[in-house]
């Protein structure tokens, strides 16, 4: 990753110039790298000056004009432009100045991805009484499943891992004296220590007593065959499990996913750090390196996300937190 601490500075340009300075600022004083955004807002400062606009004023041709539709241009690259002139129109309101917002609707197409499916702390509830009623299969082909995919599971949603990473876990990335996990080259190719919960420990810590030690590999978490889990396996008792729970399953392709385990501990984290009065600024960089996300923009979409989700507390995270919350966009990570 380009660290822009070591790109040279760039130049903005027009009666904005000072407020694009101070905006980039302070993204990057809470963590956010924002090197294309910084470009693309030099980009614009150039351009604005085809305009008369009055001092610290964002006007609306002027917005307009700039996340128009350009010859050759695809949809995703028009849609950063429409994004980065909202985060900013939004930060010159929030400081006193007159700023035309754009609206969605005025963003463009966009390809329609999988929405995330947040469980509500019922729905986990019900799934992991579920999850601890599975009994010994009357097959011989998996005599272990009732006791791996308590383990499993727990780790997606209370780690929020990807399931992947918990699937590949051997015994030796599994600290169950310090309560560790050694993540190793995960997505983006990067390693990370993930830290559990007491009540996670002593969990795994119970299930380890019954596992079978000196197979091949040593998979913390090993199918019958002596290998690791596949997806598709993990997805089948996933589904199984949500019929059991009495959460239902849009079908294929709609979801609940496994996935969305992962989604869920980052969305439920944040609810109870709002809660709690917790700074989400300080915090947020924390969870990036948890989730191992490899820039902070993918994890600040958690904060729409959970205002969504918890209405009640949608009014003070924008009063707090509106300036890093961003336009509403797909969470895939």
């Amino acid at each position: 990753m380009r660290d822009f601490y070591d790109s040279p500075p760039l130049a903005y340009y027009g009666v904005l110039a000072p407020l694009c300075s101070a905006f980039i600022a302070e993204k990057r004083a809470v963590g956010y790298d924002y090197q294309s955004e910084a470009e693309r807002l030099s980009d614009f400062s150039r351009f604005s000056e085809h305009f008369t606009i009055p001092a610290n004023t964002l006007p609306k041709e002027v917005v307009k004009a700039w996340i128009a539709p350009r010859p050759m241009e695809t949809d995703k690259t028009r849609y950063h432009r429409f994004s980065t002139m909202c985060q900013f129109a939004e930060y010159m309101v929030r400081v006193g100045y007159p700023a035309y917002i754009p609206s969605s609707t005025e963003a463009g197409k966009r390809h329609k991805s999988f929405v995330p499916y947040i469980f509500t702390h019922d729905e986990i509830w019900r799934f992991f009484k579920a999850v601890d009623a599975m009994q010994p299969t009357k097959r011989t082909s998996a005599p272990r499943r009732h006791l791996v995919m308590p383990v499993l599971f727990r780790l997606l949603y209370c780690c929020g891992l990807r399931v992947s990473e918990v699937t590949s876990l051997k015994g030796n990335d599994v600290d169950l004296h310090s309560g560790i996990l050694t993540i190793r080259d995960s997505k983006f190719g990067k390693s990370r220590y993930v830290p559990m919960s007491d009540e996670l420990t002593a969990f795994c810590s119970r299930y380890a007593e019954t596992r079978l030690v000196g197979v091949p590999d040593d998979w913390f978490l090993p199918a019958r065959d002596g290998g690791y889990y596949g997806s598709r396996s993990v997805y089948t008792a996933f589904r199984d499990l949500l019929w059991r729970a009495g959460i239902s399953h849009g079908g294929r392709g709609k979801g609940p996913r496994v996935h969305d385990l992962r989604h869920t501990f980052a969305v439920h984290c944040l609810q109870r750090w709002v809660e709690t009065g917790a700074d989400i600024t300080t915090a947020l960089p924390y969870l990036r390196d948890y989730l191992g996300h490899e820039h902070l923009s993918a994890t600040e979409q958690y904060l729409r996300m959970t205002a969504e989700v918890y209405p009640q507390i949608s009014s003070l995270m924008q009063e707090k937190y509106g300036y890093i919350i961003p336009v509403k966009e797909v969470v895939s990570r």
